[in-house]
C-alpha cells in the first residue's frame, strides 16, 4: 500500500490509545501506508504514556523528538469508558463530581494535554495533521432503551460525561483548526459508531436496527478514514468531522 494514493512514507504517526479497541487496527493500517508509527498506550505499547498526565506526556513526546526529529501526524484515539464502570449503571442523579471529573479528563482534558504540547512541535515545524476521535454521543444522545438489561447494564449504559466530553472533542477540533490554519497544521475529527465488540445478541440487535447499514461497525471499519485524514489526499480537509456510523446519525 506504500505506494498508493495514501503513502505515509517518511511520516511520523504518534496514536495513543493504540492497544484499545481500535487501536491496533489504526497501527496496522498506517504501517502498511508506510508510516513510522509509534504505538502509544498506558501499557503493551511502544511508548508507555498516560494521557491524563502531564510528565507523561512529556516524557512520551521527548523519546519521539530524540528517535525521529518530528512528529507529523498525532491521533488523540486514547480515551472510552469501561464496561465494568459502574457508573454505567448509575443513574444521572446519583452520577458522583469524581467520576465526572475522571471520564472527562480521560476523554476530553487529555487531547487537550496531547493537542497543546504536539501542536507547539508543528507550528515550529510548519506541518502537521491531528485527528481527534470522538463518538455518536458527541452529536446525539444515547438511546438508554438500547441498554436495558443488556451488556449487564440496568438502565444508563453511558454516563453523561462521556457524552459531554465526546461533544467538547468536536468542539476543540473546530477551535484548533481554527486557530492552527495559518500554521500549516490541519485538525480533524472522526466520529465512530458502535463498534462490535462481542456485545449481547439482543443489544448487535437493537443497535443495528438504528443504523442504515443494519449492522454494528467492524474494527477495521474505521481505520480507513483515519489513513485518509493522516495523509495528503486530505490536503484541503480541515475543521471536520468525519462520520463513520453506518448511517445511524442520518437516519430519522
Amino acid at each position: 500500500m506504500s505506494n498508493s494514493i495514501f503513502n505515509l512514507e517518511g511520516k511520523v504517526v504518534l496514536i495513543t490509545g493504540a492497544s484499545g479497541l481500535q487501536g491496533p487496527e489504526h497501527v496496522k493500517l498506517l504501517k502498511q501506508a508506510g508510516a513510522e508509527v509509534v504505538a502509544t498506550d498506558i501499557k503493551n505499547a511502544d511508548i508507555v504514556l498516560d494521557v491524563t498526565d502531564e510528565q507523561s506526556i512529556q516524557k512520551a513526546i521527548a523519546e519521539v523528538i530524540k528517535k525521529y526529529g518530528r512528529i507529523d501526524v498525532l491521533i488523540n484515539n486514547a480515551g472510552g469508558i469501561s464496561n465494568s464502570d459502574p457508573t454505567r449503571s448509575t443513574g444521572f442523579e446519583e452520577q458522583d463530581l469524581d467520576s465526572w471529573e475522571k471520564i472527562i479528563r480521560l476523554n476530553l482534558t487529555s487531547v487537550f494535554l496531547c493537542c497543546q504540547a504536539i501542536g507547539a512541535i508543528m507550528v515550529k515545524q510548519k506541518a502537521g495533521s491531528i485527528i481527534n476521535v470522538s463518538s455518536i454521543y458527541g452529536l446525539v444522545a444515547p438511546d438508554f432503551r438500547l441498554y436495558e438489561k443488556t451488556s449487564g447494564c440496568v438502565k444508563v449504559g453511558t454516563p453523561a460525561a462521556f457524552t459531554a466530553a465526546k461533544t467538547g472533542l468536536i468542539g476543540l477540533t473546530k477551535y484548533l483548526a481554527s486557530y492552527w490554519a495559518d500554521k500549516g497544521i490541519r485538525v480533524n475529527c472522526v466520529t465512530p459508531g458502535g463498534i462490535f465488540d462481542n456485545q449481547s445478541e439482543n443489544f448487535v440487535k437493537k443497535y443495528s436496527q438504528k443504523t442504515m447499514l443494519g449492522r454494528m461497525a467492524e474494527k477495521n471499519e474505521v481505520s480507513g478514514a483515519i489513513l485518509y485524514l493522516a495523509s495528503d489526499l486530505s490536503s484541503y480537509v480541515t475543521g471536520a468531522n468525519l462520520i463513520v456510523d453506518g448511517g445511524l446519525t442520518a437516519k430519522a
